[in-house]
């Protein structure tokens, strides 16, 4: 099977094409992976998978749940597939609009590496998908604030409604060796040795670094279209612009133990 990958003009993101997932062989294979590590998201215009081919195209990076804490982030949404591997995110239902620049669960001890989402029913207007290069966000920031958030971690969690880790707030990505900003609004609350208004200070400052229209790419999608992103290296953030219009994904999440 030969591929057709596109890189789009923005920061991030490649369009895959000429994929057809009941055929996958181990050239293919590693295609997607190098594909996926050089790009940070692929989308797929149009792949209408079907419950068995969303599986089989996650599990092509990693193992596979329906939620992003082994358990702890189903929202109270239903789940889908042989063994609920699928979770179903409807807009209409509480947690199924994720309205804020967020990397999915940093505070849990080992987050998910990816997730692979499909589009079932969209909007006609709006509903579109951000997502932000965290190495670009780093690699723009300057030497000398690159050697302070280097030697810092970052609090993860929100005491009651999550656990609580600490983690660098500074990651190398385990297999590209690339560095990346590892803060995000979402989840992480506070920066470990600071006090709270140096704390305060620096996380606004790499929040805003993260969230720049310089390093985001954005997807307007259309029923059928999937899309992969690193949760390791990357941000995203739902546009919740469609008003009481039907919005509903297929999700899997992606871990690699």
């Amino acid at each position: 099977m030969a591929l057709t990958v596109t890189p789009l003009p923005q920061a991030l993101g490649a369009t895959v094409t000429d994929l057809d997932v009941d055929a996958l062989d181990d050239a293919t294979v590693e295609q997607l992976l190098q594909a996926w590590y050089e790009n940070l998201v692929l989308f797929f215009p149009g792949l209408n998978l079907t419950q068995e081919q969303h599986i089989r195209l996650g599990s092509v990076f990693g193992r596979l749940e329906a939620t992003s804490t082994k358990g702890d982030d189903h929202r109270d949404q239903k789940t889908i597939g042989p063994n609920g591997e699928i979770l179903v995110l409807d807009g209409a239902e509480p947690g199924g609009r994720a309205n804020a620049w967020h990397t999915d669960v940093t505070w849990a001890e080992h987050p998910p590496i990816g997730s692979l989402l499909s589009m079932q029913v969209c909007p006609d207007k709006g509903g579109d998908t951000l997502w932000s290069n965290q190495y670009a966000a780093y690699e723009g920031l300057s030497p000398a604030v690159q050697a302070l958030i280097e030697g810092l971690h970052g609090t993860h969690g929100r005491g009651g409604l999550t656990g609580i880790t600490f983690k660098p707030m500074v990651s190398t990505h385990p297999v590209t060796g690339r560095k990346a900003l590892y803060v995000n609004r979402g989840w992480t609350t506070g920066a470990i040795g600071l006090s709270p208004i140096e704390s305060a200070n620096i996380l606004n400052l790499l929040y805003e670094q993260g969230e720049r229209p310089e390093f985001q790419v954005r997807w307007s999608w259309r029923p059928g279209d999937a899309a992969l992103w690193d949760n390791r290296c990357t941000m995203h953030y739902a546009v919740d612009d469609y008003g009481d219009a039907e919005r509903v994904l297929h999700r899997v999440v992606i871990y690699d133990d």
